[in-house]
């Protein structure tokens, strides 16, 4: 009987299949997966298959540097790894003391936190904003966490960069959330550096410092996203790929584009739906209607960057064209409406608040 690396190598070569295929039949991620496939890549031409690319984006390319050398580690060494990540115990919160039905129609939305590497003057407005607003939606839409200690690229070496860091700076945050927020639906989407994404640091990680152990069922649930950095936080918050507002997509998207406002315009493009992004840590908008014909009426759609709630001037990027800020979406019956909410030298005007606030 075939192996599993062996069977997912003849599914990509032979069958062609997709790694999104690959990893819910054999439960192996696509890094793992790639590295398996790879020299088919490189010895033939007509297998499809695309040698993974250099990150692109937003980040200085010079400040890359080679992946780190893959460790075999044994199944006890694995689970040893495991005890190490206990639950962090915050100060427990309270909630509960807002009904879901007194609080207003309105969910704020903030993107790229970025903990390890966030803004707390940033963040403290998001959060006054969530306390006078009283919304019935939260979104944290992706990259949450930075989880810089474990990414390919350079840390200054007068800082010690740890996840356990991160990880209390989450939850110190969630904390605070929770607390201010009554009964509001918190949502957290996956993201390429935070969540349970194929793609975000984590599972990459596990991937290439775990290797095929990383694909066992019984591992890659305790090693989850969910279970390593949420903890009991998972009881309040909600892990998923994106949230409906009424019809607007709140995700935490792909596209970057040099200018904002270029890349909520490449990701309208995509999905053909109005859509409200982070990733690019821009503030922007567009719009584009799409007439009518036969029988499909017209329809307008619009797009959304959300700025950031992050450093403007992280370790490892050069004079980023970034931008401080969040969202607040209206919701009435079956349709919406945004602000734009922009932080300058630590304050922002909220129109939906008719204030000021400072962080």
């Amino acid at each position: 009987m075939e192996n599993i690396k062996d069977q997912v190598v003849k599914a990509r070569v032979e069958k062609g299949w997709s790694y999104p295929m690959i990893f819910d039949t054999f439960g192996v991620p696509k890094s793992t997966a790639q590295d398996w496939c790879r020299k088919y890549a490189v010895e033939s031409d007509d297998t499809g298959f695309i040698p993974p690319a250099q990150d692109q984006g937003y980040v200085s390319p010079n400040l890359q540097r080679e992946r780190p050398q893959r460790f075999k580690k044994t199944e006890d060494e694995v689970f040893e790894f495991l005890s190490q990540l206990s639950p962090i115990k915050v100060d427990a919160w309270e909630y509960g003391k807002i009904e879901q039905s007194a609080l207003n129609d309105y969910a704020v939305v903030g993107s790229d936190f970025h903990f390890g590497c966030h803004d707390e003057s940033a963040i403290n407005i998001f959060l006054s904003t969530i306390e006078e607003l009283q919304p019935r939606t939260i979104i944290l839409n992706g990259d949450t966490m930075d989880m810089l200690a474990i990414s390919r690229y350079p840390k200054d070496i007068k800082k010690h960069w740890s996840l356990l860091d991160e990880r209390k700076a989450y939850h110190q945050f969630l904390d605070q959330l929770i607390s201010i927020s009554g009964n509001a639906k918190i949502y957290e989407t996956v993201s390429n550096h935070s969540g349970q994404s194929i793609d975000g640091r984590w599972r990459r990680y596990l991937s290439e410092r775990l290797g095929e152990l990383a694909s066992l069922p019984d591992i890659t649930d305790k090693l989850s996203y969910q279970n390593v950095f949420m903890g009991e936080y998972q009881n309040r918050v909600e892990h998923v790929d994106y949230v409906d507002l009424n019809g607007l997509i709140v995700t935490h998207g792909t596209t970057v584009r040099n200018a904002g406002g270029a890349s909520a315009k490449g990701e309208i493009e995509k999905w053909g739906a109005s859509i409200m992004h982070g990733h690019t840590h821009r503030v922007g908008s567009t719009a584009r209607r799409i007439p009518a014909i036969g029988s499909r009426p017209e329809k307008q759609v619009y797009g959304f960057e959300s700025g950031c709630l992050c450093d403007l001037n992280p370790i490892y990027g050069n004079h980023c064209n970034w931008q401080s800020g969040f969202n607040i979406v209206a919701l009435n019956d079956d349709s919406f409406g945004v602000e734009q909410v922009m932080i300058t030298a630590g304050k922002a005007n909220i129109s939906t608040l008719g204030q000021t606030i400072r962080g």
